[in-house]
């Protein structure tokens, strides 16, 4: 008989929820196999696609059915399933407890699909599927991590949280069939430095986008005005925007200082999402703060796709500012380059982490020092003071540098293809990434039963 193939997906966001960049990371994997599943088992063979995700439902922030049935949709039209991995709802999710038996039930849950599985383990909750890599010789583990308690976490990482990753990284080392994805230069040279990676237990895994999703498709001017109308954005004055979780990381609140000085110069229109009830009260403070500081502001407390994608290409928009304290690799950068590349925004980020992999200053988009005082502020005096043929030049080779480097679709069959079909599609593991983390070494961190989502609770 021939042999069984299985991909299963592990992510506590962007299946039943999308409140995150790992959810668009998960909307993007939904969007290329709903479109490009036939290419990509032309590449990598016949396989069929699983998502595991925690028992949704009133405990899983940002809930929506509506999210849950497209998932739903997609893998079953393909033989898959939506696969349930059951937790203590009364507890936090965000606990290595929890994460720890997701993994473990995970790692059960694919040992029972096909002949040959891979999975990725998508971020932080899922790095402890490293610690069951060997267990099953038809299961290959991917870890997808997209950022660790050091960058996000700075300068006071959860201790749990760093011990948690630091032992998987380990797990991953000493594995056969355990490895890492390359998601990008800088997180893999953090990796390496920070958490002991061995290179050679790496696998290229771009992060990147669905290219031909219709949300990521331009908005043409007057589209973007009818929305930016609605949310009582003006038309007539240089728009500055930002689009962020109201977490520290995010570095919203050091925007809102960095335009005061700017105020008589442009419109500031800030989409600030909540991320639990608690940073909730931040949207009134950011409010409050601009009132104080005399900026003429609109700070939106609701994420709703269309209003970043109409502020992105609509004309006013002089840029979009990513004032984050730490990232691995902003997907609104890269979301940008698509929607602004006929009008719009040129991009403005802080020139550390992965950001210089995605933006080089004055060719696709404008760095700053985050360390110099005033060079936010100054940036966006630069920003506001570039000309229209300027502003074209760097979004046009911000949506080539997207268009080429970016492509999901052939990312996922590459993968696949180097683990199914590795004599003809070889792995190119990377080995030459600088150490583009220059902070110092940190100090050696201290050492269920599944079921088929049928219905939406």
């Amino acid at each position: 008989m021939p042999t069984s193939r299985a991909l299963l997906y592990c992510a506590v966001n962007g299946i039943a929820n999308n409140t995150n960049g790992i959810g668009r990371q998960t909307k993007t994997l939904l969007g290329v196999l709903e479109q490009h599943h036939a290419e990509i088992t032309a590449r990598a063979g016949d396989f069929v696609p699983y998502l595991a995700v925690p028992d949704p439902g009133p405990a899983t922030w940002g809930y929506n059915p509506a999210d849950l049935a497209y998932a739903r949709q997609v893998v079953e039209r393909l033989g898959g399933r939506v696969i349930a991995l059951h937790w203590d709802t009364a507890r936090p999710l965000w606990r290595p407890e929890t994460w720890r038996a997701l993994s473990a039930e995970a790692a059960r849950v694919a040992a029972e699909l096909a002949d040959q599985v891979v999975v990725i383990g998508v971020d932080t909750p899922f790095a402890g599927l490293a610690h069951h890599a060997d267990e099953h010789e038809h299961v290959e583990i991917l870890l997808a991590l997209f950022s660790t308690a050091l960058i996000t976490e700075r300068p006071h990482p959860d201790p749990g949280r760093l011990a948690w990753e630091s032992h998987a990284i380990a797990a991953a080392n000493r594995s056969r069939r355990g490895w890492v994805a390359d998601i990008g230069a800088f997180l893999t040279a953090h990796l390496h430095t920070e958490y002991g990676l061995d290179r050679a237990r790496l696998r290229p895994w771009p992060s990147g986008l669905h290219l031909a999703s219709p949300d990521l498709m331009p908005a043409t001017a007057a589209e973007a005005e009818q929305v930016a109308r609605g949310y009582g954005i003006p038309l007539d004055r240089p728009v500055v925007a930002a689009v962020g979780r109201t977490d520290h990381t995010k570095g919203l609140d050091l925007l809102i200082e960095a335009l005061a000085p700017l105020r008589d110069q442009a419109h500031l229109a800030m989409i600030a999402v909540p991320t639990d009830d608690a940073r909730a009260e931040l949207v009134a403070v950011y409010r409050r703060r601009c009132a104080e500081l005399g900026l003429d502001a609109t700070i939106v407390g609701q994420y709703d796709r269309a209003l970043p994608r109409a502020l992105a290409g609509l004309p006013a928009t002089r840029v979009i500012a990513v004032p984050s304290r730490g990232e691995t690799l902003a997907n609104v950068v890269f979301e940008t380059g698509l929607w602004a590349q006929h009008s719009g925004a040129v991009i403005l980020a802080p020139g550390i982490d992965g950001f210089p992999e995605q933006i080089t200053d004055g060719h696709n988009g404008l760095l700053y020092d985050p360390a110099a005082p005033g060079a936010l502020t100054a940036s966006l005096r630069r920003a506001l003071a570039l000309a229209p043929d300027q502003r074209a030049a760097l979004r046009a080779a911000a949506h080539r540098k997207v268009v080429v480097e970016r492509d999901a679709g052939e990312h996922l069959g590459a993968l696949l293809a180097g683990f199914w079909r590795p004599c003809t599609q070889p792995v190119t593991r990377i080995i030459d990434h600088p150490d583009t983390d220059a902070r110092p070494p940190r100090s050696q961190a201290p050492t269920s039963t599944h079921h088929s989502l049928e219905a939406a609770p």
